[in-house]
């Protein structure tokens, strides 16, 4: 069977929504485009999960913004402090609410 050459330009947007439809099988956006649309001529992938809409880049910054969060140390830190500072907080009501249910009972 012969193949062809099917070339064509994306925007950064629609390039940016398109990787974010691309699998560890994928090495390129070329590759990917071509699953995708193979996929919708075989009827495997419907035309409306790919769409490149404004809710499709929005979720792919969403990710993106996560990730960047996820690895970031200095909110790793920031996070540990409040930790420590709210369980030191939560255990100073619990003592409070032991001291007055004591005086209570007494």
């Amino acid at each position: 069977m012969r193949s062809n050459i099917i070339s064509f330009r994306f925007s950064d947007e629609e390039l940016e929504a398109l990787q974010a439809f691309q699998t560890p099988k994928d090495k390129s956006p070329s590759q990917t485009a071509a699953r995708l649309l193979r996929g919708m001529l075989a009827g495997i992938i419907e035309p409306s999960t790919v769409s490149s809409t404004g809710v499709d880049i929005q979720e792919l910054v969403r990710q993106e913004v996560e990730n960047a969060i996820a690895n970031s140390e200095q909110l790793k830190e920031m996070i540990a402090a409040n930790t420590a500072y709210l369980a030191t907080g939560i255990n100073e009501i619990k003592h409070e609410v032991d001291e007055r249910l004591g005086e209570l009972s007494a």
